[in-house]
C-alpha cells in the first residue's frame, strides 16, 4: 500500500509566514542573530548624481529632431564582511560577522599554519584588510552589517526622436529611438553594475576567512580562502545596452 501526504490550503498559508520569518532571520549578517542592531539597509543608495540634457532643432519645417541624454551615477549596494563558514554554531554558514584584530602581530587571532617568526597566513590576511579601507577601519572590532559598499556605477541613456507628417492637417507622428546604457554599446566595460551578490545566508555577504575554532587561550583561529569577488549584475540585462523603438501619433 502506498501512503501519500497532503497539505491543505490552510496549512500552506500558515507555512508561508514561517518561510518569510526564517528568510528574514537567515538572510542578514549578525554577530548575535537574536539581537536587534541598527545598520545600513541592504537597499541603501548612499549617494546619487543624475542629470538630463536635451537639444532640439527643426531640420524640416515644423518637424523637430530632438536628442536627449540622461545620466545617473550612484553608490553601489552595501554588503557585510562575514566568516565563510558557520562561526556561531547556528547551522547557517556565511552570515556571521567577522572580527578584525587590532593590528598585525597582536596575538588576538591565531592563523592556521603560522609559526613564531613565520606568518605567511597572517601577512596575507592583512594584505586583504589593508587593501579595503572600510575593512581596515574595523580593526579591533567586529565589522558592522552592510558597512562596506560595492563600486560606484555610471549609466547613460540616450533618446533620439523625430517628428514626421501626419495623415491629416494638424496631425503628426513621432518616432523615438531609446538606447539604454549607451556607454556599454561603445565599450563593453562601461555601464556595468558590479556588486556582491545576494546570498540566502547573510544577504549581501563577502568572505575570505574561515573560523576554525578556539585555541587553548580562547582566541579565534582563522584559515584563509580566496575572497568572494564582485559579480556583474545581469539577471535582466542591467549591465548591457538595449535598444527600444516607439511610435506615437498625435492628432
Amino acid at each position: 500500500m502506498r501512503l501519500r501526504s497532503f497539505t491543505s490550503g490552510a496549512q500552506a498559508r500558515r507555512a508561508k509566514p514561517i518561510s518569510h520569518a526564517n528568510s528574514n532571520w537567515a538572510a542578514r549578517a549578525a554577530l548575535n542573530p537574536n539581537e536587534a542592531v541598527a545598520s545600513n539597509s541592504s537597499y541603501l543608495v548612499r549617494n546619487r548624481v543624475s542629470g538630463t540634457v536635451n537639444w532640439s532643432k527643426a531640420f524640416f519645417p515644423s518637424y523637430k529632431t530632438t536628442v536627449g541624454m540622461f545620466f545617473e551615477g550612484r553608490s553601489g549596494k552595501p554588503y557585510s564582511w562575514t566568516f565563510a563558514n558557520d562561526a556561531n554554531g547556528d547551522a547557517l554558514a556565511g552570515n556571521d560577522l567577522m572580527y578584525v584584530p587590532s593590528a598585525p602581530g597582536s596575538g588576538q587571532v591565531v592563523f592556521l599554519g603560522d609559526t613564531p617568526g613565520n606568518t605567511p597566513t597572517e601577512n596575507r590576511f592583512w594584505e586583504v584588510v589593508n587593501s579595503l579601507p572600510r575593512l581596515a577601519a574595523a580593526a579591533g572590532t567586529v565589522v558592522k552589517r552592510n558597512a562596506d559598499f560595492s563600486p560606484w556605477t555610471n549609466n547613460l541613456d540616450m533618446r533620439i526622436s523625430q517628428e514626421i507628417p501626419g495623415f491629416f492637417k494638424g496631425n503628426k507622428g513621432v518616432l523615438s529611438f531609446d538606447v539604454l546604457n549607451v556607454g556599454n554599446l561603445l565599450n563593453k566595460k562601461w555601464g556595468c553594475i558590479d556588486e556582491i551578490a545576494f546570498s540566502a545566508n547573510g544577504g549581501q555577504a563577502r568572505s575570505f576567512v574561515n573560523f576554525v575554532g578556539l585555541d587553548s587561550q580562547g582566541g579565534y583561529i582563522y584559515s584563509l580562502r580566496a575572497a568572494d569577488d564582485l559579480v556583474t549584475r545581469q539577471q535582466r540585462g542591467e549591465s548591457q545596452w538595449a535598444l527600444q523603438v516607439t511610435a506615437r501619433y498625435e492628432f
